[in-house]
């Protein structure tokens, strides 16, 4: 593979930030575009869990081996629901450090930057302070996971929901992402509706499980967890 330099990625050497979307799990999802750019970035910048790099970093490494002989920047985000602003200042701060040396920063993110992801509050901080920022969009687990089940997310006119945890009756295909917890009320829900309800937890990871119907989709599953009902 061709190994590019800072100078091939638009604006490198300038200080710029790059959210790096990895998609769900398997690295052979990744874009070119994507492993043109980490091939190219100076630093790279990712969620940690603990003192190591989390999954994003571990899925892109596996893509685009040379990220591991690169500059580090472990950002902590801690679990939950509550207000993370804190947490998005310090790591928006820690980006901004390196971007003032006139770094190129990649931010890694699962899926896509743009869906229910912490690089969407990282990116406003940072060109609020003058900096330029670019998105390398990946491929959402929603699709992925339709790809695995060989179903269509909607044919014709037909209307898409995407919700977080909560079931919504709609006339139409519903996509519960982050269901693992809430399985229970969820498949009571489908099927007092009589609706056909897939689950695939940890999709394109080694530990990915695919369920088909509602009967056999257990109460409760892991975070990563996508329930496709139609």
């Amino acid at each position: 593979m061709k190994q590019y330099e800072n100078q091939d990625i638009p604006g490198g050497k300038q200080g710029m930030l790059y959210g790096i979307g990895v998609g769900p799990g398997d690295p052979d999802l990744l874009t070119l575009k994507a492993v043109k750019v980490l091939a190219a970035a100076d630093v790279i910048a990712c969620p940690a869990k603990g003192d190591s790099p989390g999954i994003a970093y571990q899925i892109a490494a596996l893509a685009c081996p040379e990220i591991t002989g690169k500059e580090r920047l472990l950002l902590t985000f801690p679990m939950g629901k509550g207000n993370q602003s804190e947490s998005h200042q310090k790591a928006a701060k820690q980006i901004e450090s390196q971007l003032q040396l006139g770094k190129t920063v990649a931010f890694l993110t699962l899926g896509d930057p743009g869906f229910y992801s912490t690089f969407s509050y990282i990116s406003v901080i940072v060109k609020r302070k003058g900096f330029e920022v670019d998105i390398i969009n990946g491929v959402p687990s929603f699709c992925t996971a339709a790809a695995r089940l060989q179903i269509p997310i909607a044919a014709g006119e037909e209307s898409v929901m995407i919700t977080t945890g909560q079931f919504c009756d709609f006339d139409g295909t519903l996509i519960v992402m982050k269901a693992g917890n809430n399985l229970k009320a969820l498949k009571k829900e489908v099927e007092a509706r009589q609706k056909s309800a897939y689950l695939v937890e940890n999709i394109g990871m080694k530990d990915e499980r695919v369920y088909n119907g509602v009967s056999n989709i257990p109460d409760q599953t892991g975070y990563f967890s996508i329930l496709i009902v139609v």
